[in-house]
């Protein structure tokens, strides 16, 4: 079995593993939530930006590629962090009020 290289890593977490995160979140529990916010995206988040590095220095990915730039990178899991709060606070409020 071959290694997948950095570029195809990069491209399975902004197209399979982050949208995976919002596949029925609202069944997902308090537990589930924090610790996708506070250990998950962040170990991701440092995994991807490391990616991006290695896919650059091995000439993998062009410089001015979008999938390795930081600030993007960045950005997407912000937007991530944003969403699934937002999920949990929606989530919280029919918990809350659909008594």
């Amino acid at each position: 079995m071959g290694t997948v290289s950095a570029k195809k890593r990069l491209e399975i977490i902004e197209k399979d593993v982050i949208p995976s995160m919002f596949v029925g979140v609202l069944a997902k529990d308090d537990k589930w939530l924090e610790h996708t916010l506070k250990e998950t995206l962040p170990l991701l988040e440092e995994r991807s930006l490391r990616l991006a590095q290695d896919c650059r220095k091995s000439g993998e990915c062009a410089q001015d590629d979008p999938l390795v730039d930081e600030q993007r990178i960045i950005a997407m899991f912000k937007d991530a962090r944003l969403k699934l709060e937002k999920e949990h606070l929606i989530r919280e409020s029919k918990t809350r009020f659909g008594h």
